[in-house]
């Protein structure tokens, strides 16, 4: 569902005051509000950003880089003040605070938007992608840029730079070699509806539930596993409570620097290509990162007490998750064509 103009009434007070002030609702300082000549002429400038990662998740050090560049091009006029951990609210809760003003950029991914738009569901299609490269293909090239658009134009949020999360694996507390071993199995999902759909139609008990609260449930036998990227499950301990992880590579995705369009475009625009220019070059970092360091990654957990298993009938897999793809709207069906054709 397209929710653009949702909230459009209740955030435009605060949207319209970040525009024309260029800084948090308590600064009193004046800005220029268009393109006004370069940075000199623009307030200074502090924004507020947030992810539900650990303060040793990868998003943090993500997040504390982006600061850096910021602050380095501004000459100290932008300020990023970062909050990790889901200090700032859950990730829904901090998406949703992007539109009220109360926070300016959110590290998350795609499947975050769904909920404001069913075309950012392109990201959570079931078994999309073979590898990285048909991937890579994909979001560095104009079909990429096509998406992210046609995701901005239909929710209102704007999603900056590329950071490549690497694919996402299945984490139990017992062995997964088959879909036969997930059957009746609580996984844990981010509350994007084709992934809880995909878990379901999988047979397992899709369940939703903030990250933060995770590692507790898995803990506690609350919940039988999780899926996330290697760096996730390291970073935030998940193999300590969840030791098995099935390569299931179901989905790839990117992180991106997400802030509201209106509140991102009222900058004058020396802030503007600041802001995307940081995001693109900490996009690449990251992606280097990602590729360079997952088999590191993987030697860590498997040092930690992780056992990697193989799924031998990926094929049962995409075929019970055929039905969701062909669920999905009309305009993402033809995404999902155009990539498995790549």
């Amino acid at each position: 569902m397209h929710q653009r103009t949702i909230l459009r009434s209740v955030a435009v007070g605060a949207i319209a005051l970040i525009a024309l002030t260029g800084c948090r609702p308590s600064d009193s300082a004046p800005a220029s509000t268009g393109s006004e000549g370069g940075d000199a002429a623009a307030a200074p400038l502090t924004l507020v950003l947030g992810h539900a990662g650990s303060d040793t998740d990868a998003r943090q050090v993500a997040s504390e880089r982006f600061a850096e560049l910021v602050s380095e091009a501004s000459d100290g006029n932008i300020t990023v003040e970062v909050h990790p951990a889901s200090t700032l609210g859950t990730w829904e809760e901090m998406i949703e605070g992007l539109q009220l003003g109360s926070i300016d950029i959110v590290i998350e991914s795609l499947l975050s938007l769904e909920s404001y738009t069913d075309l950012a569901s392109v990201e959570t299609a079931p078994f999309l992608y073979e590898d990285y490269e048909q991937f890579e293909s994909v979001w560095s090239g104009e079909l990429g840029t096509e998406i992210k658009d046609a995701v901005s134009e239909a929710s209102g949020y704007e999603p900056l730079g590329n950071l490549y999360r690497g694919p996402r694996v299945l984490t139990t507390s017992e062995p997964v070699d088959s879909i036969d071993d997930v059957q009746g199995l609580t996984i844990r999902t981010p509350s994007a509806p084709t992934m809880l759909q995909t878990w379901e139609a999988i047979g397992a008990r899709a369940e939703a539930l903030p990250f933060n609260e995770v590692y507790s449930a898995l803990e506690s036998g609350v919940i039988d596993g999780q899926e996330n990227p290697v760096d996730a499950i390291l970073f935030n301990s998940i193999h300590e409570v969840n030791p098995y992880i099935a390569e299931t590579n179901h989905m790839y995705a990117n992180y991106h620097f997400i802030l509201w369009e209106d509140a991102l475009t009222g900058l004058p625009e020396s802030q503007q290509e600041i802001i995307r220019t940081a995001a693109e070059q900490v996009g690449e970092e990251y992606t280097e990162t990602t590729i360079t360091q997952s088999e590191d990654y993987r030697a860590q957990l498997e040092e930690g007490g992780a056992t990697f298993t193989e799924v031998t009938d990926r094929d049962a897999w995409v075929e019970a998750t055929q039905p969701v793809v062909e669920g999905l709207p009309e305009q993402v069906q033809t995404w999902v064509e155009q990539i498995r054709g790549m």
